[in-house]
């Protein structure tokens, strides 16, 4: 039988034990990031074949954090091989009601390398971006829409017709820049910015032609800067 100092002396050791596990739980307890930030987009997003930290939304947050800028993991909606009316399908399908800090869209490059019909993008294309900008919680400032590659200037396009696919590309991109500055967007040009670096091979991945992490860093340097302004107005 405990004696009434002893049950006094348990009760006492409980309370103060309850109160640690209290304080521990919020010690440890994660904060939540104050910036989300959405990635929609086909391979060139989710960086195929790469570690996880080496694609470019994933260097963008690192780069947003060394300018203290309290960012999360990105959420993903990209895949390899997606065409802008696989990347609508599969938004559709995830079905987020959301909004984040910020959102990036690069999409495209598989409908110009399947030589999809481009009345059909520039459709599709739009209503992505409309959907980007709802993500963005209506903001369209917020939106960071990143030009389609020219894999022209890439290793794996020696034996093509480089100009020609530099033309079809141009051609999209030319779309993409009108349709995101004609919705007040944030147009980020990166479809050159590897050609300085075509004949290195560690900008590269061993397929010649989507960037290794390296190459994306790249093009992080190019996005970057846009993303800091604007967060930071």
């Amino acid at each position: 039988m405990f004696t009434h100092g002893s049950r006094y002396t348990l009760l006492l050791t409980g309370i103060a034990l309850s109160f640690i596990a209290f304080g521990l739980y919020f010690f440890f307890k994660p904060v939540p990031h104050h910036e989300s930030y959405l990635a929609l987009g086909d391979s060139y997003t989710v960086g195929s074949h790469l570690g996880y930290y080496d694609n470019y939304p994933m260097q963008l947050v690192s780069a947003l954090r060394s300018e203290h800028i309290d960012a999360a993991e990105p959420v993903f909606i990209a895949h390899a091989g997606w065409t802008s009316d696989d990347l609508a399908k599969a938004i559709r399908r995830k079905g987020l009601t959301d909004t984040f800090t910020f959102v990036t869209l690069l999409i495209g490059a598989n409908n110009q390398f399947r030589g999809l019909d481009l009345d059909s993008y520039r459709q599709q294309f739009g209503t992505l971006l409309t959907k980007a900008i709802a993500y963005a919680g209506g903001r369209p400032e917020r939106v960071f829409v990143l030009s389609v590659p020219d894999w022209s200037a890439s290793p794996y396009a020696d034996g093509w017709n480089r100009p020609r696919i530099a033309a079809q590309v141009a051609v999209y991109n030319t779309i993409i820049k009108e349709m995101t500055l004609g919705n007040k967007c944030s147009y980020i040009d990166i479809a050159n910015a590897l050609r300085p670096h075509a004949p290195e091979a560690e900008y590269f991945l061993s397929d010649y032609i989507h960037p290794s992490a390296k190459g994306y860093a790249v093009w992080t340097a190019a996005l970057a800067p846009a993303v800091v302004r604007t967060l930071k107005q």
